[in-house]
């Protein structure tokens, strides 16, 4: 318990305070509501979302992401109980733990609206209850590891993964002999608990016959079910389909992953504990083994934009090991005794990780993706405008979220949802006297579909800020961090406008980025830079820019990550957020104290929407 409870307050501490963009924006949008479609899926979450809400009455966002916290929480202080009994020492399980904790990824799941936390949750849950079977088994310890894992399967389909291991186990764990498992009764027992579990989905299966178009009877419905709550249609080109040429990529990749989780002494600590635990039990050992081996194969070989997270189970396997490994190297340097020592050893060396991430994990003031939002819906109401809009869907997620809860005066369309009869909607919209206004892409496609029918301008009436502009504005002799990373395929990086900003920056001294997918130039404006490092690879330097300590730290593999909720890198400055790295441009300027002063991002998500004025072609002022 005192586990969750200090866990909870990390995670609540560097809490994200509001709408966050992507899968967590469509979560927080679908919170609340008593209707799940089958695309929405993770009944068991929302469940549980929808439960809190009603208690704490919170904004919807903050109430989701405190749900990711309080679950990611829960699941550590269950670590305890599961490391307990595979390595024999209670400190050395908090250890683990506690490294389970701070690891990058987990961290950075639980401080936003996520499913990650409740999906180790009920691994952990269906662990404790098989090696609770184990030290005693009953019909009814099985039963209640099968509902557990069936259970499991309402806030994530990929709970199957853990079917080779728990099934493994359970035949060598067998005191009766494997064929006993396969008994009438037990197959009877394990069909009627998944049956339950699957019920959950039943909540999902009603809403189709609320929809304006219900299904067309139970065999259309079964498989419109099913491919919109396993998302067949995406997974198909996704599993197994990392390219031939990619493979060694991915490896380095996870080579990356492992360590910034858990640092090379919490990989050397749980590669003692599989050694112990492959020579003290061989079932318990090829238990972790499948878990860890078919949990990587899978993240390793699924070609997706956030591959990092679904090595989570692994991950969660690797912090379990290391308390084993603790555990085992207390008992040979000084017997019985050096558990204790050996798990506060661990302890105190995720703690020393815990501090130094924990200024980059801090999420407690990103307004970032609430700025972007309401620069985009500033002013406009459905009496006097209608919004249309053409957005990456990371952002549109975040965009419904705002739409629904904080800017429900807001009329918004989606351009290529109305595109065929947009010509009528904006002369009627134009003819009641509202505005009709559309982001940058919306108005490409108006403009590209309609040509000269529509008159589009900018609706400020005023250039674009760019980075150059940006930089003018910076007093001489100010902190200031640049980088740039490799953008995606959505966006465009400015080169000329990098070039004539570092001009402004540098005094002269660089007008050029140095080369690399990873960018860095930090320095004093005017002055030549004190640091212009570039690297394919990522990597972290140290910098003082007039004695404050920068360390800019680039935390993501973007051959592999196109979506990173915590941001692709940080700077840090004076143990502060000064600035959240993302793909394309990202700015900041910093005082004394390391908090940042402005910032400002270009060719990414975060970037300042532009809004134009729509009329019909020929209309005059």
């Amino acid at each position: 318990m005192f586990v969750s409870v200090a866990v909870f307050c990390l995670y609540r501490t560097t809490l994200l305070p509001g709408v966050d963009f992507g899968d967590s924006g469509s979560i927080q949008t679908t919170v609340g509501s008593p209707l799940l479609t089958p695309r929405d899926g993770y009944p068991l979450y929302f469940a549980i979302g929808n439960a809190l809400l009603a208690l704490t009455h919170a904004d919807p966002a903050y109430a989701m992401n405190m749900a990711s916290s309080l679950e990611g929480a829960l699941a550590c202080g269950l670590f305890v109980v599961v490391a307990t009994s595979l390595s024999g020492s209670v400190w050395a399980a908090v250890g683990g733990a506690t490294l389970f904790a701070v690891s990058y990824t987990f961290w950075s799941q639980g401080v936003t609206a996520e499913v990650y936390g409740l999906h180790m949750l009920c691994v952990l849950a269906s662990l404790a209850l098989l090696l609770r079977w184990e030290r005693q088994p009953t019909t009814a310890r099985l039963a209640a590891f099968f509902a557990c894992y069936a259970i499991g399967f309402g806030n994530h389909l990929s709970m199957i993964l853990l079917a080779p291991g728990f099934t493994a186990f359970l035949l060598l764990a067998e005191p009766r002999g494997w064929r006993s498992l396969l008994s009438p009764r037990v197959i009877a027992l394990a069909v009627g608990l998944a049956l339950m579990g699957a019920s959950q989905y039943l909540w999902n299966l009603r809403t189709m016959w609320l929809l304006p178009q219900p299904p067309d009877g139970v065999w259309a419905a079964a498989r419109t079910f099913w491919f919109d709550v396993t998302k067949s249609d995406w997974r198909e080109t996704m599993v197994l389909s990392v390219p031939r040429s990619m493979l060694r990529d991915h490896a380095a990749m996870y080579w990356f992953d492992l360590r910034q989780q858990f640092g090379i002494g919490g990989v050397m600590a749980a590669v003692v504990g599989a050694l112990a635990l492959g020579y003290t039990c061989v079932k318990r050992a090829t238990l972790l083994a499948l878990l860890y081996l078919v949990n990587v194969a899978f993240a390793f070989s699924y070609d997706v934009g956030d591959a990092h997270v679904f090595y989570l189970p692994s991950h969660l396997v690797v912090a379990l090991l290391a308390s084993v490994g603790a555990s085992a190297a207390g008992t040979l340097a000084l017997d019985g005794r050096g558990r204790g020592l050996a798990g506060l050893l661990l302890l105190a060396y995720a703690g020393v990780r815990g501090y130094l991430d924990f200024p980059a994990l801090d999420r407690s003031r990103d307004w970032r993706a609430a700025g972007v939002l309401n620069a985009l819906t500033a002013n406009l109401d459905d009496q006097r405008a209608v919004l249309l809009v053409d957005l990456n869907w990371q952002i549109a997620n975040g965009l419904s979220y705002f739409a629904s809860n904080v800017a429900r005066e807001v009329a918004v369309a989606r351009i290529r949802d109305v595109l065929l009869y947009a010509p009528a909607l904006i002369q009627s919209n134009l003819s009641g006297g509202r505005q009709v206004v559309a982001n940058e892409h919306a108005a490409k496609l108006l403009s590209g579909e309609y040509g000269p029918l529509f008159e589009i301008r900018d609706e400020r009436d005023a250039p674009r800020i760019t980075l150059a502009d940006t930089a003018r504005s910076v007093s001489p002799g100010a902190r200031y961090v640049l980088c740039v990373l490799k953008p995606t395929k959505d966006f465009t990086v400015d080169r000329n406008d990098v070039r004539a900003a570092l001009d402004t920056l540098t005094g002269g001294a660089v007008v050029e980025m140095p080369a690399g997918d990873y960018a860095v130039v930090a320095g004093l404006a005017g002055s030549q830079p004190a640091l212009a490092f570039g690297n394919d690879a990522p990597f972290r330097r140290r910098v003082y820019l007039a004695d404050v300590s920068v360390q800019i730290r680039m935390d993501a593999w973007l051959s592999a990550d196109t979506i990173r909720r915590m941001g692709f890198g940080h700077a840090v400055a004076r143990q502060h957020h000064t600035l959240i790295i993302e793909r394309g441009v990202s700015f900041a300027t910093f005082g004394d104290d390391g908090n940042p002063q402005e910032q400002a991002y270009f060719a990414n998500l975060f970037e300042r929407p532009r809004r134009y004025d729509v009329r019909m072609g020929g209309h005059k002022e």
